[in-house]
């Protein structure tokens, strides 16, 4: 990291104790810089140690006042005065458009969002938080074909939230870009990943949703990017499973339904480079050795799965998966079609 001393006074005083975002910019009206406001307050954080911290960090910083920075990011009342990042920051530069949705997703949602994803990327980078489920699909999908994907994180990046997430962040950070408002430590509270989500929402002129509850992290943040003007587009899904009550509530109160990418391309005003119109994507439908039951009946929804599809995702022979698709039929939680594929079986 290339360290002046605007980026050492503009840490320094959005570290010292009790200056937040608002106190940071009411000081930097007043004084004019962060330089002459460090002057003016007892305590400030120790340019020695800011000095250290920084030089310590494998990580860019991006200033509110660089050209880099997100221009309607930059416009709102809680702008970070720094965006820490890991990749090539040029990205930050190019169209942005977000994908994000439920942690406890079936495999279909995941599938959905990886096949947006890995579409999208030829025209826009796509942006998530790298949290599990529809995050993680979105980022991959994005990754795929030589492509780049930007992750905002709510933590610094020497605590990668979560664990089973550490390669995904190592390879977005190499092929793209991670980005936090803070540079080190954990996420300790919920304000941390509503930092991250408006980040998420102000830095997209899009937002995808893919399953999300009615009272979750994604429908806080499809409300505040409508609030900042976003486009919102949602994929709908079955009324009878939970993790679509939010996003198909979206849709009841105007937000774009969407099947597949050129329906985004379309509302984005995007004549699409391919020639061939990709088949629609399914519509999502919903969803005791218990573990493992669990598990299953957590990735299933109403629309079919194969056999092959679910032991691949549970790294399960198909031997030990037809025990577990048999108890479970028994049981009533789920059921085979005609063509052997399973779903959820919501009369239960």
């Amino acid at each position: 990291m290339e360290i002046n001393d605007t980026i050492l006074d503009w840490f320094c005083l959005i570290n010292t104790r009790g200056i937040g975002s608002k106190t940071f910019w009411a000081m930097m009206k007043t004084y004019k810089s962060a330089s002459e406001a460090l002057k003016r307050i007892e305590n400030p954080f120790p340019k020695a140690d800011a000095e250290r911290c920084l030089k310590s960090m494998d990580c860019e910083v991006i200033l509110a006042n660089d050209a880099l920075f997100p221009k309607l990011l930059k416009r709102s009342s809680f702008c970070p005065p720094l965006l820490f990042c890991k990749g090539d920051k040029t990205i930050m530069s190019r169209r942005k458009i977000a994908i994000i949705g439920a942690r406890n997703s079936s495999i279909n949602g995941q599938k959905i969002a990886k096949n947006l994803a890995s579409n999208l990327a030829n025209e826009f980078t796509i942006v998530s938080g790298l949290a599990k489920g529809i995050d993680a699909s979105a980022h991959k999908g994005s990754l795929e074909g030589n492509k780049s994907a930007l992750a905002v994180v709510p933590f610094g990046f020497d605590n990668i939230y979560p664990k089973e997430n550490q390669k995904l962040f190592q390879e977005i950070a190499e092929r793209g870009l991670v980005v936090s408002e803070i540079p080190y430590g954990k996420a300790v509270d919920q304000g941390m990943f509503q930092a991250r989500n408006r980040i998420i929402s102000l830095i997209s002129e899009g937002l995808i949703v893919i399953e999300a509850g009615y009272k979750s992290g994604t429908m806080a943040t499809a409300t505040m990017a409508l609030d900042f003007g976003c486009e919102i587009m949602v994929v709908p899904g079955s009324p009878t499973d939970p993790r679509n009550l939010g996003s198909n509530s979206l849709i009841k109160n105007g937000a774009h339904l969407i099947q597949n990418y050129f329906d985004v391309l379309e509302i984005l005003g995007i004549e699409s480079k391919s020639k061939t119109k990709q088949n629609e994507l399914p519509v999502m439908r919903n969803m005791n050795n218990s573990g493992h039951k669990n598990e299953l009946l957590s990735l299933l929804s109403e629309t079919p799965i194969s056999l092959d599809e679910l032991s691949m995702h549970l790294h399960m022979r198909i031997s030990e998966l037809l025990c577990l698709v048999s108890e479970l039929e028994i049981s009533g939680n789920i059921c085979r079609t005609a063509s052997n594929e399973i779903i959820l079986n919501h009369r239960m």
